[in-house]
């Protein structure tokens, strides 16, 4: 199985990205590190990888105000921003897409993994959501996008984390790849 995970850079006065250093633990994965801009962070990717080659394609951001490893299943059609972007835009209550699409949902079979994360349908409304709505809107049968919680610099917390993310990618793997 062919898999891409990709994180964030640090953003707004931040040092580092809790993403980018789960990244840095996960093995057998292709890795990309992204800058945190809305009108950039797919281009990145796209620019690098012809997604069509991978089975799974997994997003990390940050979200240090939770508490646990979060499984994003929706993505809004919504950018709404509450700080600037490292490009300096601030988005107030745009259409990613301009189309009549309210949300979409991921199509990968997460059930398998609900033991190791919690689930959730609100990716937010900046770069992180804006990422996942791409990704969702071009690829729901192998898109996923994973928050990761307030690690406090620990790198003991971002080897728990990569720990689960790898066993996500392999649960998916054996279900429905049967690999």
């Amino acid at each position: 199985m062919k898999v891409l995970v990709t994180a964030f850079k640090p953003f707004h006065k931040s040092t580092n990205n809790y993403s980018m250093e789960v990244l840095n633990y996960l093995n057998n994965v292709e890795k990309l590190v992204i800058d945190v801009c809305y009108d950039e962070c797919y281009r990145e990717i796209t620019k690098k990888f012809d997604l069509e080659d991978f089975d799974l394609i997994i997003a990390l951001g940050e979200a240090r105000s939770r508490t646990e490893l979060t499984l994003e299943l929706a993505a809004k059609n919504l950018a709404s921003f509450s700080i600037q972007d490292n490009a300096g835009i601030l988005k107030k209550d745009e259409l990613i897409v301009n189309e009549n699409i309210e949300a979409l949902h991921t199509l990968v079979e997460t059930s398998c993994v609900d033991d190791l994360v919690k689930f959730s349908l609100d990716a937010g409304k900046y770069v992180c959501n804006n990422l996942y709505f791409h990704l969702l809107y071009n690829y729901p049968n192998k898109s996923l996008f994973i928050h990761i919680p307030e690690c406090n610099n620990d790198s003991n917390e971002y080897i728990k984390h990569a720990k689960v993310i790898e066993e996500i990618i392999k649960r998916i793997g054996d279900k429905i790849w049967n690999i």
